[in-house]
């Protein structure tokens, strides 16, 4: 038995029939190789059978097989030894193969064969097969990685390399086949225009920034990025939050009331009159839809009556202050001043009647009036 095995397997006669007495499927489930790979570099397959056998005996001989081609064409470059199956079920093999060493293309066939009175043979309908599947490998030494961010004018850093995307958001840079660059995009970009984006995953699933990408050939990534717009609510004081792109944002205006310190000290009020700016309305309650940057004031009509009794009040003293202070100073400087050729005793020494200049004696008492000579200045 073990002898006719043997010559079997090594039989070269291969047939596609539609049908066979106890296999009822076998095709190629999955063929999987890179899509490129370096001249003269080993490389993996990955190669799925799916079978089921029915009716007696309850058992088949199958194997695997992958040429450079198509069966008839040429030797095969990998077969697997023959397989003893019953019932259903998958038969994989993972196959390790070596490119050429010249640039260019290499198409493979994988083939799904059973033993059927001594030939190897395959099913090429849809029905019970198929059980051949054919894939093509380029053979080269380098490959394009293109990282898509969307938003122009952004630094992308592949293995230390760092290119700026393009007007259309995409960036691109030649790098070797078989490679696991590591490349890094920008967590957040925020732009002149109060609008930002976020890094949210790539399109293959990975949620992080920075990830190794494998070069099995040319290789497009796209990095999803959220929008998001800056909101600015102006209401006393200054605040500034980021919302998503179509979100909504909640503003509440402060309740009317005592005005702001130190005002509310002297009964100053202030009423909510209604929010402008970007969005107009009259309701405390607004609701904002984050479709742009936006910049949002609300409006006060503040009661100043209040503070007018003590403001008039206060004025009232510094004037008067004021004034006493500029008729003090006045006062003080009359009587430091000197006024040349004009004598210093204006009264009569005996009764202390006023005298005039010129007169000799008091027209009151008749005490001689005698006065200093005077000094030219």
């Amino acid at each position: 038995m073990f002898i006719a095995l043997v010559a079997l397997a090594l039989s070269p006669i291969v047939a596609a029939v539609s049908a066979a007495p106890n296999v009822g499927m076998l095709r190629v489930a999955s063929f999987e190789c890179p899509r490129e790979v370096a001249p003269g570099a080993a490389f993996p397959v990955s190669l799925d059978v799916e079978y089921a056998v029915q009716g007696l005996p309850n058992s088949a001989t199958i194997r695997g097989a992958i040429y450079p081609g198509n069966i008839n064409s040429t030797s095969p470059l990998w077969q697997s030894a023959p397989v003893s199956v019953s019932n259903g079920g998958d038969q994989v093999w993972n196959i390790s193969l070596t490119a050429p060493s010249t640039e260019g293309f290499l198409n493979l066939t994988a083939y799904a064969l059973f033993l059927d009175n001594g030939t190897w043979t395959f099913f090429n309908d849809p029905v019970s097969g198929p059980g051949v599947r054919q894939t093509t490998i380029k053979i080269g030494k380098s490959a394009n990685l293109n990282i898509n961010l969307g938003a122009p004018n952004v630094d992308v850093t592949i293995n230390g390399t760092t290119v700026k995307t393009s007007a259309s958001g995409d960036a691109s840079l030649e790098v070797t086949v078989g490679s696991s660059p590591l490349v890094n995009v920008p967590p957040t970009v925020e732009f002149q225009s109060s609008t930002r984006i976020i890094f949210t995953q790539w399109s293959d699933g990975l949620t992080v920034p920075q990830r190794h990408v494998l070069i099995d050939g040319d290789v497009t990534l796209t990095a999803s990025y959220t929008t998001q717009y800056l909101l600015k609510v102006n209401s006393g004081s200054t605040s500034e939050a980021w919302y998503d792109k179509g979100s909504n944002a909640t503003l509440t205006a402060p309740p009317s009331g005592a005005g702001s310190w130190p005002l509310n000290l002297f009964g100053v009020t202030q009423t909510f009159t209604g929010w402008g700016g970007d969005v107009h309305s009259s309701m405390p309650q607004l609701n904002v839809t984050m479709d742009s940057p936006k910049t949002i004031t609300a409006n006060f009509m503040v009661d100043y009556l209040p503070l007018a009794v003590p403001v008039i009040f206060g004025a009232g003293i510094a004037l008067m202050v004021i004034s006493l202070a500029i008729m003090r100073r006045r006062s003080s400087n009359l009587s430091t001043v000197n006024v040349p050729n004009q004598p210093t005793d204006s009264v009569c020494p005996n009764c202390g009647q006023t005298t005039e200049e010129g007169w000799a004696h008091c027209i009151k008492c008749g005490t001689k009036i005698t006065r200093p000579s005077s000094v030219e200045g």
